[in-house]
């Protein structure tokens, strides 16, 4: 304010407002002399102050352990001979080897052709530390409604998947003539129980609208060839280690041929039952049951999954994660995966597949009255 408008009484004096206006002139230039001096020495603090924290963080993660999951229970649903039975000596001196535990893997073995009852163990226990190692079968089992079954295999956290397509092989018409339907010939499908592994074959059949027919207690590769061959069956399902090409060749000389894979086989020749069904009828599969069908095949394609519980913590939960992915790249896991035409699927492929094994629950309910209706004729038949 300038002094003229100063009133005469005002608790201002005109020395003090003078000093005032120096004291604002000298700040003010030193401010601009200094300036560039001033920002150096900003930036140099600065820096010795990230310096330091950087070299705090450092010391602190290094006194800090690496995390380890404690010594794990591995929970091996099956008899020997089944898929989780032949892969556990393989996969667990594996992930020994690049799992931080605090002790070897403890294998708990569960006799059990198809699985459920280690699944049900294993759903059982309290602990989320333990990990499960069972067949596609169990899953099936569960599909279907099995009495027998007490876990919720939607609630699992997948890790890795053991697959491969199976093989359907036979000799069937599927061309609708007039003839055929009069006929009304049965197909008879070599099956272990008729809610097993070949439970997708017999959907297939219906979804290609033939009537088809379980003959069970066909649970090996040599029994079902056996009666194949006798002309007891018209069909049957092969594992894709059982399916070699001398066995094929050796069949397709009788006449009976590949009629397609389960699901479909990376590299395969051979067309999966959603591009068979396509050559045949002319467009894709949209049968009620097709969707049912499509997560049986996935079921049965699993030879040996490990999972862990819903309520096993995240971190542990990337540990499993990341150990199964460095074994699967182990020279001897993979030589025994491609000795039996299987892989080993980790990380992001796990889930694509495993969320296939979920379909719609219209789709589930169909699926179940129509194993139900059937069974009726299965058993009269």
């Amino acid at each position: 304010m300038p002094e003229k408008d100063l009133p005469p009484d005002s608790r201002f004096s005109r020395d003090l407002l003078r000093r005032h206006s120096r004291r604002t002139l000298l700040k003010a230039a030193l401010g601009l002399t200094a300036g560039s001096g001033a920002g150096s020495f900003l930036t140099a603090r600065a820096f010795a102050r990230r310096s330091e924290t950087d070299g705090l963080l450092q010391a602190a993660s290094a006194a800090i352990p690496a995390p380890t999951i404690g010594t794990p229970d591995l929970i091996v649903a099956g008899s020997p001979g089944t898929g989780p039975a032949r892969w556990a000596p393989v996969l667990a001196p594996s992930l020994e080897t690049t799992l931080p535990t605090d002790g070897p893997l403890n294998l708990h073995n569960v006799a059990g052709q198809d699985g459920v009852t280690g699944a049900n163990f294993f759903d059982a226990q309290a602990s989320g530390e333990n990990a499960l190692l069972v067949p596609g079968t169990a899953i099936l089992a569960a599909l279907s409604g099995d009495s027998r079954v007490h876990f919720d295999y939607q609630r699992w956290l997948p890790v890795a998947l053991v697959t491969g397509s199976p093989l359907v092989v036979g000799h069937v018409d599927f061309r609708r003539s007039l003839r055929t339907l009069l006929q009304n010939r049965p197909v008879r499908v070599a099956v272990t129980t008729p809610t097993g592994a070949e439970l997708p074959t017999l959907l297939a059949m219906a979804i290609l609208s033939m009537r088809a027919i379980p003959v069970s207690g066909l649970a090996t590769r040599d029994t079902s060839i056996e009666a194949l061959q006798r002309g007891e069956v018209d069909v049957a399902q092969l594992s894709p280690g059982s399916a070699t090409p001398e066995l094929l060749d050796a069949l397709k000389a009788k006449g009976f041929v590949p009629l397609f894979s389960l699901t479909t086989d990376t590299g395969g020749s051979l067309p999966d039952f959603a591009g068979r069904f396509t050559s045949l009828r002319g467009h894709t599969p949209d049968h009620p049951l097709f969707p049912a069908y499509r997560a049986a095949a996935h079921a049965a394609s699993i030879e040996a999954a490990l999972v862990l519980p819903m309520l096993t913590p995240p971190a542990n939960a990337a540990l499993w994660r990341h150990a199964a992915h460095l074994t699967a790249s182990l020279p001897g896991v993979d030589e025994v995966a491609r000795s039996s035409h299987t892989r080993l699927t980790t990380e992001a492929d796990v889930l694509p597949f495993y969320a296939a094994l979920s379909p719609p629950l219209a789709s589930v309910l169909a699926f179940r009255r129509w194993l139900s209706a059937s069974s009726v004729s299965w058993r009269t038949g």
